[in-house]
């Protein structure tokens, strides 16, 4: 749910400043990004693909592509995907981290062997430069998403602040 807080968000600030998200889209995306975590850890597999898989085969093939691209993005465009992928890289549980902190918790889970380390630091370095577009983009400190963890519930998206309402 908190990736979901994010990403929405991170979708409102880049509305603000003009770009033009699919927010829905972002929305779902980022609340099924790990659909088939428990299925890779029990079966082995990357969840990223058996969750575009799983989306495709259900007739959501926009979700599947989001979805798809949660951990790797194809490239540095600004877009859907790079929201969803973004707002994952800076949540750890429940709660929204910076980078460093984020990247270091992976480091410690999944840095088995220089390969995952390598793969790891990689992955760090695409989360910077997701950060610096999408900071340049909107104009906004994106470590602004840490006052997430303030927020009990779901009910920005939907409440008094007016995020995915159309009045």
């Amino acid at each position: 749910m908190m990736v979901r807080r994010a990403a929405v968000i991170i979708a409102h600030m880049l509305m603000k400043a003009g770009k033009n998200p699919d927010i829905k889209l972002i929305d779902r995306a980022a609340l099924l990004h790990d659909i088939c975590k428990i299925d890779s850890i029990t079966a082995g597999g990357d969840h990223a693909l058996m969750g575009r898989q799983l989306m495709e085969e259900s007739g959501y093939p926009e979700l599947g592509e989001i979805i798809g691209q949660h951990v790797v993005l194809k490239s540095l465009c600004l877009n859907e995907a790079m929201v969803v992928n973004y707002a994952d890289k800076r949540v750890r549980d429940d709660h929204v981290v910076t980078l460093a902190q984020r990247f270091v918790d992976l480091m410690g889970r999944y840095g088995k062997d220089d390969g995952k380390k390598e793969m790891i630091l990689s992955l760090y370095n695409q989360a910077i430069a997701e950060e610096n577009i999408i900071r340049t983009t909107a104009g906004q400190d994106l470590l602004w998403l840490n006052n997430l963890n303030l927020i009990p519930g779901d009910y920005p998206l939907y409440g008094g602040y007016g995020f995915l309402r159309k009045d």
